[in-house]
């Protein structure tokens, strides 16, 4: 197969933006130079990437494929110019980063920004995402690292960074705050708060929760933000990381159920190798003192 950066950089603009012309925008040429772009990388790879979807483009199950392994080859291309420009002075280059919504709220925050102040000139890039996909993006390569709460991948490098207590929360005067002891079938009864799914977070409720889990009634709202919100005006039960809640159980918002409570590493992934000067530096901020090795 034989194809350019360019059009490589033409793909992942439209799968981004799924449109021809904001793609061609964002790129400084015209819609037709792109349009051209991506009939030859089509042809390049032999597959049909693009399909029409009213005014816009979407992505066809091998462009989803593709987009991931060409963002990609673009960073690895990033980091091989970055790396030539600075010199490992960090006087200019980026750091794209992936973290599952807790991650993005509790554990990377301040990591971050212990980083930002050392490194000013370095561009920071952040991807909240679950933690499934985080795992894939920074094997392929797309994301330089991320912070997760899931299983990480074996032939990833990792460092557990802390570790997370997910517990069962509800309104002060919910039904079940009034018990001193909770029984699968006093779950059951009322409605369970949870987030998207195939999150870590939702799985480590899943096997905490047993039977339970699938018997009640659920409301899934996503975010765990949002999970939080919807207890608090008392529309259900939800399992939530203490850290998130700890606030809202001090003040006598919610409280903390005499139900099971379950205990998750928070964990730092990257590939294996040396990788670019700003995610070495960050990576020495991650594993620090704070951390032990997996």
């Amino acid at each position: 197969m034989s194809f350019s950066l360019q059009q490589i950089r033409s793909f992942v603009a439209v799968a981004e933006s799924e449109h021809i012309s904001k793609a061609a925008a964002s790129l400084f040429l015209t819609q037709g130079a792109v349009t051209q772009q991506i009939r030859h990388f089509e042809r390049a790879v032999g597959l049909p990437l693009l399909e029409r979807d009213g005014r816009g483009v979407r992505l066809t199950d091998a462009g989803r494929a593709l987009a991931i392994a060409c963002r990609a080859a673009l960073r690895a291309v990033q980091v091989l110019e970055e790396t030539a420009e600075s010199m490992k002075t960090l006087r200019a280059g980026s750091l794209h980063l992936g973290a599952s919504p807790t991650c993005a709220a509790y554990y990377l925050p301040s990591r971050l920004a212990e980083f930002a102040q050392q490194h000013t000139g370095i561009k920071l890039h952040v991807a909240v995402e679950s933690s499934a996909d985080l795992n894939r993006q920074v094997l392929a390569g797309a994301l330089d690292c991320a912070l997760i709460e899931g299983e990480p991948n074996p032939d990833l490098l990792t460092v557990v960074l802390a570790h997370d207590e997910l517990i069962l929360v509800a309104h002060r005067d919910h039904p079940l705050a009034a018990l001193d002891r909770i029984a699968l079938a006093d779950l059951i009864q009322y409605r369970y708060l949870g987030r998207d799914p195939t999150s870590a977070a939702e799985q480590s409720a899943r096997e905490m929760l047993g039977d339970a889990y699938g018997g009640s009634d659920a409301l899934n709202l996503g975010h765990p933000e949002y999970v939080r919100a919807a207890a608090i005006a008392g529309l259900g039960y939800a399992a939530l990381p203490r850290l998130a809640v700890e606030a809202d159980l001090e003040s006598g918002s919610l409280k903390q159920l005499p139900g099971p409570s379950t205990r998750r590493a928070i964990r730092g992934i990257r590939r294996r190798g040396p990788g670019g000067p700003a995610l070495e530096q960050f990576w020495l901020v991650l594993t620090g003192e704070r951390s032990s090795p997996t």
